[in-house]
Parts: C-alpha cells; structure tokens; sequence
C-alpha cells in the first residue's frame, strides 16, 4: 500500500489533477486512517470536475504512471503539505504547492530568508548593489530563480559573501534554464537547496514561471528588486509578496533608465527604498 506522501505523488503526476483538487485531497488525507482509494474515490474526494475523470483514471491506472513514480522514488527527493518540514511560511499563502522535489538542505528554509528579483538584462548596477548590500548580513538565505540577469547575480554574490543560496526553479529538478546556468544550479544544490513542483524532464515553458515566482515570493520573509523596467515579471513577484505580508525593497534608479522605472515606480507606490545594507540587517535580524 502507498504511504499518504507516495499517494500525492502519484496524482501529482498523473494527467487532469489540478492544484486546487490536490490541496482537497491533502486536506482529506491530513485527518483520514485509510487511504486505498481507487481513482475514481480520488477524483470525488478531490471534487475533480467530472470532465477530468477520464483522463485522470487512464493516467492514474496506467504503467507509465507506475514507472514515473519509480523513477521519482529513485532519482528525487521531495516533501509534500503534510510533511512538518513543509514551510510555514508557504503553507499560509494562496494556492501553496502541494509536493516540492528538492535537492539540498532543507534546514536553509528555517533561517531569514531573503528573495531577490530583477531583470534579465540587468546591468553592473544590479550586481554591484547586491555586492554592497549582501555584505555584514549573516545566517541569511538568499532565494532567486536562477534565471538570467538579476536572479544569477544574487546567487553569485551569495556564495561569494558566504551566504547560503536557495534556487526555484520552473522546470524539473534535473533541468536547467538557461542552459548557461546549468553549473550555477548544481553549486546552489551542493552548497544550498534547490527547489522544483515539476517533474523530472518538464522542461521550461512561458506559464511556469509565475509559479515559480509565487513561491519565491512565498518562502521569503523580504523581497528586494533590483532593477525592473515598467512592465515587467519582477514586478508581479513584488506584488504577490505584498500580498503575503512580505517586506517588499526596491532599489532606486537613474529616472532616465528604463531599467529603473519599475523600482521607481514601486518606490513611489510605497516599497521601501533600499539605500544601504543597515537597512537589511536590522529587518532579518527580526526572523533570526
């Protein structure tokens, strides 16, 4: 018989299951003594819309299923929603991830954390604000996406100034994206963690990606923008950590740089405008 954390692995990757209906199942598997349920069972005790039924019993019963969950067993680890080491923090924002893989140490999740967000395109300014900013902070995580730009910056920098780094991703844990970064996200597993909702081979698409940047915006206790241009994806990062109560810092810019209109304009929305490292140290000092 599966354990409960086997269970929701194995809707996780099943085809038709939804975010939404795997927190319902969850939530029923939290208080219940008897879980050999068949697919059927699964779909109306997570009140799948009946349109996904057959879908998800094809994919739930099928052998290629059955391997893929072999596969994970064997190549990753995860936690689940009702693991205790499942961050609170997390745990208290809309939608929360119901499996993460990871790879890493998960203790990191338990110390101040601090997200960093920015352009693609960021410039020198981006890397030698963190530079300045990251220095004097200690037992402090920095978390980014390891993307391109700003989000690689951070993670160098952290590494640089002894700081452990936390890296999420929008493909499966054994991807990378960009490709460049491929040495920048092994270092972050080996000296930090590494974190994924996708299974393994998912590869990078557009949709992914504020995903990735909702949980991002979750796990941190203070969010920092760099640099960002006047529409942009850092920008919805800010304002879903607003959204969970997240000390929100934006760097402020050159008025004639278009790299700068974002952090300007969150400035002017009321963020806090991140002037100096004293700033950061006496904000984390408060989650030590």
């Amino acid at each position: 018989m599966l354990t409960k954390n086997q269970l929701l692995l194995k809707v996780h990757l099943a085809a038709g299951f939804g975010t939404i209906s795997e927190l319902r199942l969850a939530a029923w598997l939290s208080t219940s003594h008897n879980w050999a349920l068949s697919a059927l069972e699964i779909a109306q005790i997570a009140r799948l819309p009946e349109r996904y039924w057959p879908t998800f019993q094809a994919s739930f019963q099928s052998t290629t299923l059955q391997r893929q969950c072999i596969d994970h067993e064997v190549r990753t680890t995860y936690l689940t929603i009702l693991d205790k080491d499942y961050p609170q923090r997390l745990l208290e924002t809309y939608l929360p991830p119901v499996l993460l893989f990871y790879r890493g140490d998960l203790r990191l999740l338990k110390q101040p954390c601090l997200a960093v967000v920015g352009a693609r395109q960021a410039t020198h300014y981006s890397k030698q604000s963190l530079e300045q900013l990251l220095q004097g902070l200690t037992a402090t995580t920095i978390i980014s996406g390891l993307a391109q730009g700003a989000d690689a910056m951070a993670h160098e920098v952290a590494l640089q100034r002894g700081l452990a780094p936390i890296g999420v991703i929008g493909t499966g844990i054994n991807c990378s994206y960009p490709p460049q970064n491929e040495h920048l996200q092994q270092v972050v597993a080996e000296k930090g963690l590494l974190l994924s909702e996708y299974a393994l081979g998912t590869p990078a698409r557009r949709y992914q990606f504020p995903a990735r940047n909702k949980i991002i915006a979750g796990l941190c206790h203070s969010l920092i923008v760099t640099e960002a241009r006047h529409k942009s994806g850092s920008l919805i990062t800010a304002n879903l950590a607003l959204q969970a109560n997240r000390n929100v810092y934006a760097i402020p810019g050159r008025i004639d740089q278009s790299l700068s209109q974002g952090c300007n304009q969150l400035i002017a929305a009321g963020a806090t405008p991140l002037l100096d490292k004293n700033i950061l140290i006496e904000e984390l000092r408060y989650f030590d």
